[in-house]
């Protein structure tokens, strides 16, 4: 399925989007993954704060094509399945690598404590500062007009 389709279907809108907004979005990424990274903070937390920065990620290549998802039902899971869509299928496995993520990080949001370990926030640390150059190599490559200027 492509994203035309996806927007036909009512679960992405066409919206243009600025080099601003991709700047603070990236900014966003890094804020997440520097609270990730502090010492003090619990290993759910951990994993909350790597979670938020994949999706942020998986948000920023659909926002580049000049979509948005729409809000409502499943929104999240939108935004991590377009991934594939947006840069690639080769992808694909770090799409369901932050879906199965999400459904951890609501069980630790709302249901239990300890629901994640050590290694479970590290690896998903690791795949979200993985994807975040791979984000801007994409960037870079199909939309340079939204790199930030670094100052």
């Amino acid at each position: 399925m492509s994203l035309e389709q996806w927007r036909r279907n009512g679960w992405l809108i066409s919206n243009d989007t600025t080099e601003a907004e991709i700047a603070q979005l990236i900014a966003v990424v890094d804020r997440e993954l520097s609270d990730a990274a502090s010492q003090g903070i619990s290993v759910d937390g951990k994993f909350m704060h790597a979670y938020d920065a994949g999706l942020i990620l998986c948000m920023i290549p659909l926002r580049a094509r000049g979509y948005r998802v729409a809000k409502g039902s499943g929104h999240h899971k939108r935004a991590i399945e377009s991934l594939p869509l947006t840069i690639g299928l080769e992808l694909r496995d770090v799409s369901d690598q932050i879906e199965i993520a999400s459904r951890k990080r609501g069980q630790a949001m709302y249901d239990h404590v300890d629901v994640v370990e050590e290694k479970d926030a590290d690896v998903l640390i690791q795949t979200a500062k993985n994807l975040r150059v791979t984000v801007l190599e994409f960037l870079a490559q199909r939309y340079p007009q939204f790199l930030p200027t670094l100052h």
